[in-house]
């Protein structure tokens, strides 16, 4: 059976099924960054110490996916004469993207895909721009297009009785028929708890949509991460068996401290019977052994008329924990090299201090990461900005080569922003001008800066042709208005005067 032929109800199984799927796959690699991961090598480890201590668990994955979002910030939207399309910009800031993009970003970097949803009725009769996890929505792609042709949303909703059911809208274009060659207007189907309730067209702009190869067919747009045949793919995939290695190497250690890190007591000649807690209570075996004190009777003796051997106490020295720091130092250089970390951000760093160029030097494969994920993520941008476009009654090919502009990966901050800004206006690369757009100056804030610096420009021009025809004995020449310090200042007057 063809996908054009199959029913909603048919529709909503398949793609139902697929957001299960999206689910688990997402939930394994999010256990990773809230720190629940099953325990690989650790759980052994605490089995044997009785489960005395919690594993220790290191944040890299939080770390590796957090120092490409922190340089990841989506400014506006350009056409191919690098004029701002202002309304886009408008309607991704009236949706609170500025807040939630953030973790938009995050979310497709940890499971790998995220998904837009756009609709009309947004703020202000504007598009209404949503962000959803793997778990929320599911699409079907285009195997040629590799574009959604069909989309699900599922959500839960409580019930006065504290139940829930679980509400679904399933969207579909309608297909061309055998004399037509275009999309028609799509529809809406509800569900509530995977029974058709409901169905609804939808607007005019569904049709546009589904009639452009560049767009979806419905308005669903997946945000994938190093995409590969239609899917994505954690950035967290090369990392996993190094934290899972580090865990064990971090839990060991912590093991090693309260085992070796203190000196060691031994007893040679108790017994059994010597070791009771407060009580009264003999204490077990094992627990003698893992405390503060070794303990070993002595042999049982051949005759009874021998003297007892005499009980010797002493100490060992302290275990020395180098052998763990430099294993997880080990690994994190492991990690530091595919992820293009500098050693600080790893923590830990060459003998030699670095210099302000090295430091730079070990930032570029993190920039270049931050790069190919703008790649990634504006593509998705861009086709949600052309959908509501086509939403409020415009012509999506009318902005097709618009690009998304970020800000630059290599300049995340205002005094790295401005550093590169001076460094180019005095070395004649660009003007003030340009450097204002470096910094993300707005047009408003420009105009204002345009106008100071003209009437500074027109002042001290004045003041130069006053200066100039300066009589010394009679004051002919001079501007009365500079002499009375208008617009000159103090000094001007001062020398007329």
């Amino acid at each position: 059976m063809k996908l054009s032929d199959l029913s909603p109800k048919q529709w909503y199984d398949r793609l139902a099924a697929k957001a299960g799927r999206q689910r688990e796959k997402a939930l394994g690699w999010w256990q990773y960054m809230d720190l629940e991961q099953p325990l690989i090598y650790v759980a052994r480890i605490l089995a044997e110490q009785d489960d005395r201590f919690p594993p220790l668990l290191l944040p890299w994955p939080e770390l590796v996916v957090e120092t490409v979002v922190e340089r990841m910030k989506l400014e506006d939207f350009l056409l191919t004469n690098e004029e701002s399309v202002d309304d886009l910009g408008k309607w991704w800031a009236a949706n609170d993207m500025p807040t939630q993009s953030p973790e938009a970003w995050e979310a497709a970097s940890t499971g790998g895909e995220h998904f837009f949803m756009v609709g009309p009725d947004g703020p202000g009769d504007m598009p209404m721009l949503t962000t959803e996890y793997a778990d929320q929505v599911a699409c079907e792609l285009d195997p040629r297009t590799r574009q959604p042709i069909a989309g699900l949303k599922l959500w839960h909703e409580e019930l006065s009785d504290s139940s829930q059911e679980l509400n679904g809208a399933l969207y579909l274009p309608k297909w061309p028929g055998v004399t037509d060659r275009r999309f028609g207007r799509g529809m809406v189907h509800e569900f509530v708890n995977g029974e058709l309730v409901a169905s609804s067209d939808l607007g005019e702009w569904s049709a546009t949509i589904a009639n452009d190869k560049s767009l979806p067919s419905v308005p669903f747009v997946p945000i994938l991460t190093k995409p590969r045949r239609g899917e994505g793919r954690s950035d967290l995939f090369a990392l996993k068996p190094l934290v899972d290695g580090a865990n064990q190497f971090a839990t060991n250690m912590m093991a090693a401290g309260e085992h070796h890190a203190v000196s060691r007591k031994y007893a040679v000649g108790v017994s059994q019977k010597d070791f009771v807690d407060e009580n009264g209570n003999q204490i077990p075996l094992w627990k003698v052994a893992m405390g503060d004190v070794w303990a070993v009777p002595h042999p049982k003796r051949d005759n009874r008329n021998d003297n007892p051997l005499p009980v010797q106490i002493g100490q060992f020295s302290a275990s020395d924990l180098r052998n763990f720091h430099e294993s997880l130092k080990v690994l994190a250089q492991f990690t530091a090299s595919k992820y293009g970390m500098p050693p600080a951000m790893m923590g830990y760093s060459s003998d030699n201090p670095p210099s302000a160029e090295s430091i730079m030097y070990s930032l570029e494969r993190l920039i270049l990461r931050t790069e190919a994920h703008h790649t990634w993520y504006g593509g998705s941008a861009r086709r949600a900005a052309q959908i509501s476009w086509a939403i409020m009654d415009n012509d999506p090919q009318a902005i097709a080569g618009m690009t998304p502009k970020w800000k630059s990966a290599a300049m995340p901050t205002i005094a790295s922003a401005m550093d590169a800004a001076v460094k180019g206006v005095q070395g004649g690369i660009f003007d003030a001008e340009e450097a204002w757009d470096i910094l993300s100056f707005s047009p408003q804030r420009q105009k204002r800066l345009r106008e100071r610096m003209a009437g500074r420009q027109a002042t001290f021009q004045r003041t130069a042709l006053n200066l100039r025809n300066i009589d010394v004995g009679s004051a002919a020449g001079v501007d009365q208005g500079a002499a009375n310090g208008v617009g000159v200042g103090n000094g001007a007057a001062a020398v007329g005067a």
